[in-house]
């Protein structure tokens, strides 16, 4: 299992939550954590691959998938690290711009919003029960 990081904004009320209820029920050991207006997601699951099919199987039923129309502002990262390169962190965007991620980021210091994603990233999730 490896560990990821979702952070991610959507413009209606209801996307928001129909996206974050996908993702906590497909992940039932995750922690979210909410920081400077953002809410983070962390969670174990499969390689990455498997995790980015999923979010974007989740966006598509929503009608915002990477070809699908998404709002002017709206995006949703995924921030996961190898194994051999811990500290580096890598963020693949399944919808919206770095522009996007990076002007929202900018609300909050870098170092917080770095924190925030690396303790969720370096979090054991299997010493959590199954939510």
């Amino acid at each position: 299992m490896n560990n990821y990081v979702v952070l991610y904004y959507l413009e209606d009320e209801k996307d928001k939550q129909r996206f974050e209820e996908g993702v906590l029920k497909e992940y039932p050991r995750h922690k979210v954590v909410e920081d400077g207006g953002f809410k983070y997601i962390g969670f174990a699951g499969p390689p990455e691959p498997a995790v980015v099919e999923k979010l974007d199987t989740f966006l598509m039923e929503m009608g915002k998938g990477r070809d699908e129309y998404f709002g002017k502002a709206e995006y949703v990262a995924l921030y996961f690290s190898r194994e051999a390169d811990p500290d580096n962190i890598k963020r693949q965007l399944l919808i919206g711009t770095d522009e996007m991620v990076d002007k929202d980021a900018q609300r909050m210091s870098s170092d917080a919003h770095r924190s925030a994603i690396q303790n969720l990233l370096e979090f054991d999730f299997t010493k959590l029960p199954a939510h």
